[in-house]
């Protein structure tokens, strides 16, 4: 069964689980809340449910014990905290203001805590938007969220559980799927006239999407109690892994650019597009249940095998692309020979054993460690995370004001509901959130104009449950359709407490794009542009490509080590690949650093090209290599390019040899350990001419 690459990735995922998973548990809450304090305290217990489920993303179990709890915690001190200064404005907005601040602040804390950041602020937001007369009223709502919240938390557990292992073969058909579309990228090297350095910075870019999944995969496969389940999977995860490292080997001595002019591109191109299709149906036989198999591409690496025949028979074909059509065949194949083994992996424990041997899987996702060191540490005036905070409270603030001052913004909670979900810690990542939930604002109130129309109170429900789903599902895969069922969701929950008053549908768009216009002119006050944090990211790569060198060229090096390393390097390629998004949609005035970092990117991703492909021959050509002579070999030039990519240490002083190489796998060896220490010298003289402290000055 072949399904179109998007729609697979909009409609098969570990996502869809967890919003379904979410909605549930929300739905059971309220439900159990209902039937035990009344309709309307029930829907208040479903909106305390509501905040904490933010924090129910994809993680494994003993992740979401510690999640969870703190994630209540921070609903309720902020719901709390506004339900006692409800009614006096001037201790309002510095509860609204504090808490911008502690909420910005929270990032610090890593990526699963940019949720906590959310959700506090909703919580603060939501009560703000209760229509309560008295003190005990407010905190009679303050109290039902809590203990909504406090009932979610086991619902979610209970529910993770039940789901948890239809949820790990979910990750690993994520995983294959990003795969298929990494490919799809990697496919544009081999097009006519391709600009190889915009290629690279769309290859590095997607790259930060397949680490981010693997990552999830990662987590909660090594969390499983099925022991043999988990080795199955991550085995599979290996072999992916083991499969991108060809892909990435076929990149070194530029080698597409090579064939470009050729035949051998367009099959090339042809071959990886086709290889990306069958990875996403058995991605989707992972997620529907059908057989595990993965097709035989001989055919294919015959066409291409004949191409190269037929340019040897041509006496003037150039020797260089004759080399790079050799190389590009024989890297395809180890990667079709890793895939290959994807089915077995995943249904024989015992392949799945001999394929881990000598690695331990729980190095790979360590435990959630929780440190507020780390909020210390950015309590500084240059912390990017510090004036983010500044400017998200200093943004709330301002909303609160227009709220009082302007007589005419009624329900003006939605304008700090707004500025919440939009203002984030780049001016990119902003910008791209306005423009996302103004177009989900419109399209969300039309719709929910509609359904009030239409007056069903059991279709209201049911669309109210289907709007949490899709709006806790889709925030990372597309943030256009949360947006579109959070106003739905919003806009019938209002609707569904007080039937009597009419929904504020036209309100809503007035407000939404009031707030958006704050957090956007917000935005430019100490502004973290991209240009500004790049150094310290690009420095960070470095440091993780030199650490991947020196685990990579070694002969006696370990399984596991060079894995840890490898990990780190995509990690590394990640931040990069994000960082340079950002920066490109930056104002113009603010991308004077991005043609050095487009060719940093370029430049080394070729680096890490050259030292993969080391590795790749000396694992698959091992038993056709003296030992000593490559041992000595390799020490050497491990030595010198750490040395080169030290950038703040002495150049290496080891020469590249002159000598003839003959047809020995050793004489390829000694040619690739070249190539490394070229690679190397050139990305170094790159960092010092732009990189430098004083590159700018």
């Amino acid at each position: 069964m072949r399904v179109k690459p998007r729609l697979l990735k909009y409609l098969f995922g570990h996502h869809i689980l967890n919003g379904v998973v979410v909605a549930v548990g929300v739905f059971l809450v309220g439900l159990a809340s209902s039937a035990l304090f009344g309709f309307h305290p029930g829907m208040a217990a479903a909106s305390g449910a509501l905040y904490v489920s933010i924090a129910d993303t994809s993680t494994p179990f003993a992740a979401k014990l510690r999640i969870l709890p703190f994630a209540w915690l921070c609903a309720t001190a902020a719901s709390f905290a506004f339900a006692f200064v409800d009614g006096q404005p001037w201790l309002e907005g510095g509860v609204i203001v504090a808490t911008g601040f502690c909420a910005g602040l929270l990032i610090a804390l890593g990526r699963w805590a940019i949720p906590l950041s959310v959700l506090t602020l909703l919580s603060l937001v939501f009560t703000l938007g209760v229509h309560a007369a008295t003190l005990a009223e407010r905190l009679d709502y303050a109290a039902m969220a809590a203990f909504g919240g406090a009932l979610y938390i086991p619902v979610a557990l209970v529910l993770t559980r039940l789901t948890d292992v239809s949820g790990r073969r979910l990750t690993l058909a994520e995983v294959l799927r990003e795969f298929a579309s990494f490919l799809r990228r990697v496919s544009g090297f081999y097009r006519k006239d391709a600009d190889e350095g915009e290629v690279c910075l769309k290859v590095v870019e997607h790259q930060a999407s397949f680490a981010d999944h693997l990552q999830t995969a990662r987590s909660l496969i090594v969390s499983a109690a099925d022991r043999s389940e988990a080795t199955r999977l991550i085995a599979a995860l290996a072999a992916v892994l083991d499969g991108f490292d060809g892909i990435v080997s076929t990149l070194a001595d530029h080698a597409p650019l090579r064939l470009a002019q050729s035949d051998l591109a367009t099959e090339m191109e042809r071959f990886l597009r086709a290889l990306a299709s069958d990875l996403d149906a058995l991605a989707l036989s992972l997620v529907i249940g059908g057989d595990l198999t993965f097709p035989d591409h001989e055919p294919a690496l015959d066409a291409f095998s004949r191409l190269i025949e037929a340019l040897e028979r041509d006496g003037g074909a150039d020797p260089e692309i004759l080399r790079a059509a050799r190389l590009t065949r024989s890297r395809v194949t180890l990667v079709l020979t890793n895939l290959a083994r994807l089915p077995a992996l995943l249904t024989s424990p015992d392949a799945a054993e001999r394929a881990l041997a000598g690695v331990d899987i729980r190095a790979f996702a360590p435990p959630l460690r929780v440190s507020f060191d780390a909020i210390a540490d950015e309590l500084r005036w240059s912390s990017p995370i510090f004036r983010h905070a500044l400017r998200l409270a200093a943004a709330l603030g301002c909303g609160y004001a227009l709220i009082e001052l302007v007589p005419g913004l009624r329900h003006g909670n939605w304008i700090l509901l707004t500025i919440a979900v939009i203002m984030r810690a780049s001016y990119s990542a902003t910008r791209q959130r306005r423009d996302q939930r103004l177009f989900g604002s419109i399209l969300g109130c039309g719709l929910a104009g509609i359904l009030l129309w239409i007056g069903s109170a059991p279709l209201l429900l049911a669309v109210q449950l289907f709007a949490v789903a899709v709006a806790h599902a889709y925030v990372k895969v597309d943030y256009r359709l949360t947006s579109i069922a959070a106003t739905v969701m919003a806009l019938l929950g209002l609707h569904l407490i007080d039937p009597v008053e009419a929904p504020p549908v036209a309100a809503r768009l007035v407000d939404t794009a009031i707030g958006a216009g704050v957090a956007f002119l917000f935005n430019f006050l100490l502004p973290n542009w991209e240009r500004q944090s790049a150094p310290a990211v690009a420095n960070g790569f470095l440091d993780a490509l030199r650490r991947y060198a020196d685990r990579a060229l070694r002969w006696d090096g370990s399984e596991q080590d060079y894995r840890l390393a490898r990990k780190s390097l995509m990690e590394a390629f990640s931040a990069l690949g994000e960082s340079a998004t950002r920066m490109r949609a930056d104002p113009v005035a603010q991308r004077d650093l991005w043609p050095e970092y487009s060719r940093l990117i370029a430049a080394s991703y070729v680096a890490a090209a050259q030292i993969v492909t080391v590795r790749l021959l000396i694992r698959n050509r091992r038993g056709e290599l003296d030992p000593t002579a490559s041992r000595n070999l390799l020490d050497g030039t491990r030595r010198a390019a750490v040395a080169e990519l030290e950038f703040s240490g002495p150049r290496a002083d080891r020469r590249m040899p002159n000598e003839s190489l003959d047809d020995t796998i050793f004489s390829a060896l000694r040619q690739r350990c070249d190539e490394v220490l070229r690679e190397a010298r050139a990305l170094r003289q790159l960092v010092e001419a732009h990189w430098a402290p004083d590159a700018h000055a």
